[in-house]
Protein backbone atom coordinates (compact mmCIF):
# COMPACT_ATOMS: atom_id res chain seq x y z
CA UNK A 1 0.00 0.00 0.00
CA UNK A 2 3.02 2.38 1.23
CA UNK A 3 4.66 1.49 -2.46
CA UNK A 4 1.48 2.31 -4.54
CA UNK A 5 0.69 5.62 -2.75
CA UNK A 6 4.48 6.52 -3.56
CA UNK A 7 4.11 5.76 -7.34
CA UNK A 8 1.00 7.32 -8.01
CA UNK A 9 2.61 10.17 -6.04
CA UNK A 10 6.03 9.73 -8.15
CA UNK A 11 3.37 10.13 -11.01
CA UNK A 12 1.72 12.73 -10.50
CA UNK A 13 5.08 15.40 -9.84
CA UNK A 14 6.66 13.98 -13.14
CA UNK A 15 3.01 15.60 -14.38
CA UNK A 16 2.93 18.92 -12.86
CA UNK A 17 6.56 19.13 -13.82
CA UNK A 18 5.85 18.38 -17.17
CA UNK A 19 2.94 20.79 -17.30
CA UNK A 20 4.91 23.11 -15.95
CA UNK A 21 7.78 23.44 -18.54
CA UNK A 22 6.04 24.86 -21.32
CA UNK A 23 7.55 24.10 -24.76
CA UNK A 24 10.96 25.78 -25.69
CA UNK A 25 9.71 26.81 -29.29
CA UNK A 26 7.19 29.49 -29.96
CA UNK A 27 4.65 28.04 -32.93
CA UNK A 28 2.52 31.43 -32.87
CA UNK A 29 2.16 33.26 -36.11
CA UNK A 30 0.35 36.16 -37.69
CA UNK A 31 -0.28 38.06 -41.25
CA UNK A 32 -2.05 34.77 -42.31
CA UNK A 33 1.41 32.39 -41.94
CA UNK A 34 0.32 28.86 -41.26
CA UNK A 35 0.57 26.91 -37.80
CA UNK A 36 3.86 25.33 -38.28
CA UNK A 37 4.33 22.11 -35.84
CA UNK A 38 7.09 22.28 -32.73
CA UNK A 39 10.42 21.51 -34.13
CA UNK A 40 12.44 19.11 -33.26
CA UNK A 41 15.72 20.34 -30.96
CA UNK A 42 19.24 19.67 -32.41
CA UNK A 43 19.67 18.46 -28.82
CA UNK A 44 17.12 15.73 -28.70
CA UNK A 45 18.88 14.74 -32.48
CA UNK A 46 21.73 14.64 -30.65
CA UNK A 47 23.63 16.95 -33.73
CA UNK A 48 27.43 17.92 -33.20
CA UNK A 49 28.30 21.13 -33.51
CA UNK A 50 28.93 21.79 -36.68
CA UNK A 51 32.50 23.70 -37.56
CA UNK A 52 31.78 27.51 -38.90
CA UNK A 53 32.01 27.46 -42.96
CA UNK A 54 35.80 28.50 -44.19
CA UNK A 55 34.88 31.08 -46.47
CA UNK A 56 31.28 32.72 -46.21
CA UNK A 57 29.24 33.63 -49.89
CA UNK A 58 28.57 36.90 -50.20
CA UNK A 59 24.74 38.04 -51.86
CA UNK A 60 25.08 40.22 -54.40
CA UNK A 61 23.64 43.34 -54.17
CA UNK A 62 20.40 42.42 -56.12
CA UNK A 63 19.77 39.20 -54.50
CA UNK A 64 20.24 41.22 -50.98
CA UNK A 65 16.67 43.21 -52.20
CA UNK A 66 15.10 39.57 -52.69
CA UNK A 67 13.11 37.46 -51.27
CA UNK A 68 13.14 34.58 -53.36
CA UNK A 69 15.23 34.11 -56.35
CA UNK A 70 14.86 31.49 -59.02
CA UNK A 71 17.50 28.99 -59.16
CA UNK A 72 18.13 25.21 -60.72
CA UNK A 73 18.81 21.50 -59.03
CA UNK A 74 22.69 21.83 -60.60
CA UNK A 75 23.18 25.00 -59.09
CA UNK A 76 22.25 23.53 -55.79
CA UNK A 77 24.02 20.92 -56.22
CA UNK A 78 27.12 21.94 -57.56
CA UNK A 79 27.39 24.88 -54.93
CA UNK A 80 29.39 22.30 -52.42
CA UNK A 81 32.64 22.86 -52.38
CA UNK A 82 35.53 20.52 -54.31
CA UNK A 83 36.92 18.14 -52.22
CA UNK A 84 34.50 18.61 -48.91
CA UNK A 85 34.92 15.18 -48.02
CA UNK A 86 33.54 13.52 -44.85
CA UNK A 87 30.84 16.30 -43.43
CA UNK A 88 29.49 16.06 -46.56
CA UNK A 89 28.96 12.73 -46.70
CA UNK A 90 28.15 12.25 -42.87
CA UNK A 91 24.60 10.92 -42.70
CA UNK A 92 24.27 13.30 -39.56
CA UNK A 93 24.62 16.17 -42.43
CA UNK A 94 22.22 15.14 -44.38
CA UNK A 95 19.68 13.87 -42.27
CA UNK A 96 15.64 14.63 -43.81
CA UNK A 97 14.21 16.05 -40.73
CA UNK A 98 10.68 15.71 -41.28
CA UNK A 99 7.47 17.37 -39.02
CA UNK A 100 5.73 14.36 -37.32
CA UNK A 101 2.71 13.65 -38.72
CA UNK A 102 2.50 16.39 -41.32
CA UNK A 103 2.50 16.46 -45.24
CA UNK A 104 6.13 17.41 -45.84
CA UNK A 105 6.54 17.32 -49.54
CA UNK A 106 9.09 20.00 -50.08
CA UNK A 107 13.05 19.90 -49.73
CA UNK A 108 15.39 22.68 -48.26
CA UNK A 109 19.22 22.50 -47.88
CA UNK A 110 21.65 24.62 -45.98
CA UNK A 111 25.22 26.03 -48.27
CA UNK A 112 24.54 23.12 -51.01
CA UNK A 113 21.81 20.33 -51.98
CA UNK A 114 21.48 17.89 -50.03
CA UNK A 115 23.09 19.09 -46.49
CA UNK A 116 20.53 20.15 -44.08
CA UNK A 117 22.82 20.86 -40.74
CA UNK A 118 25.92 23.54 -41.21
CA UNK A 119 27.84 26.10 -38.79
CA UNK A 120 28.74 29.74 -39.82
CA UNK A 121 30.11 32.87 -37.78
CA UNK A 122 28.25 35.72 -36.34
CA UNK A 123 27.33 37.74 -39.35
CA UNK A 124 27.96 35.76 -41.97
CA UNK A 125 25.31 34.37 -45.28
CA UNK A 126 24.47 31.25 -46.56
CA UNK A 127 22.50 30.59 -49.30
CA UNK A 128 19.65 28.00 -48.49
CA UNK A 129 17.88 26.07 -51.58
CA UNK A 130 14.51 25.11 -51.85
CA UNK A 131 12.81 22.82 -54.05
CA UNK A 132 9.15 22.85 -54.38
CA UNK A 133 7.04 20.33 -55.29
CA UNK A 134 4.45 22.80 -56.45
CA UNK A 135 2.85 26.42 -56.78
CA UNK A 136 1.35 28.69 -54.34
CA UNK A 137 2.73 31.04 -51.61
CA UNK A 138 5.76 30.54 -49.64
CA UNK A 139 6.09 31.47 -46.17
CA UNK A 140 9.35 31.04 -44.11
CA UNK A 141 10.29 29.93 -40.23
CA UNK A 142 12.97 30.33 -38.48
CA UNK A 143 13.41 29.38 -34.76
CA UNK A 144 16.05 31.50 -32.67
CA UNK A 145 18.22 29.71 -30.28
CA UNK A 146 15.73 31.59 -27.67
CA UNK A 147 12.72 29.61 -29.23
CA UNK A 148 11.48 33.04 -31.12
CA UNK A 149 9.29 32.15 -34.17
CA UNK A 150 9.93 34.60 -36.75
CA UNK A 151 7.62 33.80 -39.74
CA UNK A 152 8.10 35.82 -42.88
CA UNK A 153 5.81 35.69 -46.37
CA UNK A 154 8.75 35.20 -49.39
CA UNK A 155 6.75 35.37 -52.33
CA UNK A 156 4.65 33.20 -54.36
CA UNK A 157 5.92 31.12 -57.36
CA UNK A 158 3.63 29.10 -59.80
CA UNK A 159 5.57 26.57 -61.23
CA UNK A 160 7.14 23.68 -59.23
CA UNK A 161 10.80 23.71 -59.11
CA UNK A 162 14.06 25.14 -57.41
CA UNK A 163 14.64 28.41 -55.31
CA UNK A 164 17.05 30.37 -53.64
CA UNK A 165 17.18 32.72 -50.53
CA UNK A 166 19.70 33.64 -48.17
CA UNK A 167 20.20 33.04 -44.40
CA UNK A 168 21.90 35.86 -42.27
CA UNK A 169 23.47 34.53 -39.07
CA UNK A 170 22.40 37.35 -36.74
CA UNK A 171 22.05 35.98 -33.39
CA UNK A 172 24.84 33.04 -32.02
CA UNK A 173 23.85 29.36 -31.24
CA UNK A 174 21.33 27.12 -32.74
CA UNK A 175 18.90 28.52 -35.67
CA UNK A 176 16.17 25.89 -37.33
CA UNK A 177 14.95 26.81 -40.58
CA UNK A 178 11.25 25.53 -42.82
CA UNK A 179 9.17 27.02 -45.04
CA UNK A 180 5.58 26.15 -46.34
CA UNK A 181 4.32 25.82 -49.74
CA UNK A 182 1.19 24.43 -50.20
CA UNK A 183 3.00 21.20 -47.68
CA UNK A 184 5.95 21.95 -45.22
CA UNK A 185 9.30 21.53 -46.06
CA UNK A 186 11.71 19.07 -44.14
CA UNK A 187 13.96 21.31 -41.08
CA UNK A 188 17.30 22.51 -41.83
CA UNK A 189 19.49 23.55 -39.09
CA UNK A 190 22.42 26.13 -38.55
CA UNK A 191 25.41 27.17 -35.30
CA UNK A 192 25.93 30.34 -35.38
CA UNK A 193 29.48 30.78 -34.11
CA UNK A 194 30.07 33.71 -31.61
CA UNK A 195 30.00 35.17 -28.37
CA UNK A 196 27.39 34.60 -26.17
CA UNK A 197 25.25 37.08 -25.05
CA UNK A 198 25.24 39.45 -28.04
CA UNK A 199 21.49 39.59 -30.13
CA UNK A 200 20.88 41.28 -33.18
CA UNK A 201 17.62 42.12 -34.79
CA UNK A 202 16.26 40.07 -37.33
CA UNK A 203 14.78 42.95 -39.10
CA UNK A 204 17.05 45.93 -38.30
CA UNK A 205 16.44 49.36 -39.78
CA UNK A 206 18.11 50.99 -42.62
CA UNK A 207 18.43 54.17 -40.64
CA UNK A 208 22.42 55.48 -40.53
CA UNK A 209 22.37 55.14 -36.52
CA UNK A 210 20.87 52.90 -34.27
CA UNK A 211 17.81 53.79 -32.28
CA UNK A 212 19.30 54.46 -28.98
CA UNK A 213 16.71 51.67 -27.37
CA UNK A 214 16.87 49.98 -24.73
CA UNK A 215 17.86 52.40 -22.67
CA UNK A 216 19.74 50.99 -19.26
CA UNK A 217 18.11 49.60 -16.38
CA UNK A 218 18.76 47.72 -13.55
CA UNK A 219 20.09 44.17 -14.16
CA UNK A 220 21.27 45.51 -17.15
CA UNK A 221 24.79 45.07 -17.94
CA UNK A 222 25.87 46.79 -20.77
CA UNK A 223 24.34 48.22 -24.65
CA UNK A 224 26.68 47.64 -27.11
CA UNK A 225 26.16 48.74 -31.14
CA UNK A 226 27.38 46.72 -33.90
CA UNK A 227 27.94 47.47 -37.41
CA UNK A 228 28.61 44.45 -39.49
CA UNK A 229 29.59 45.25 -43.20
CA UNK A 230 26.66 44.19 -44.61
CA UNK A 231 25.15 47.26 -46.07
CA UNK A 232 22.92 47.89 -42.77
CA UNK A 233 22.94 49.06 -39.56
CA UNK A 234 22.26 46.66 -36.90
CA UNK A 235 21.56 47.08 -33.22
CA UNK A 236 22.51 44.73 -30.39
CA UNK A 237 22.52 44.41 -26.52
CA UNK A 238 23.53 42.75 -23.98
CA UNK A 239 21.44 41.36 -20.84
CA UNK A 240 22.88 39.74 -17.78
CA UNK A 241 20.99 36.41 -17.09
CA UNK A 242 18.89 37.86 -14.51
CA UNK A 243 16.96 40.07 -17.21
CA UNK A 244 16.51 37.75 -20.01
CA UNK A 245 13.27 35.75 -20.66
Amino acid sequence: MKWTALLIASIMLLSLCAMGQPSKFSTSTSGGAPTPSTPTSPESLGLQTPTATASSPTPSTQEKSQMLMKSDEQTAYSAAPQGFGATATSPTYKQVITPSGTYAPNSLYVSYAPQTVAGCNLYANLPLWMSTTGSGTIWFYEWYPNGMLDAQYAGSVYYPGWYKRWFYADVPGWHILQYYCNGWSNYAYIYVWGPTGNWVSPNPSPNPEPYPYPYPYYGQSQITYSFPSTGHTYHSYYKSSTTMG
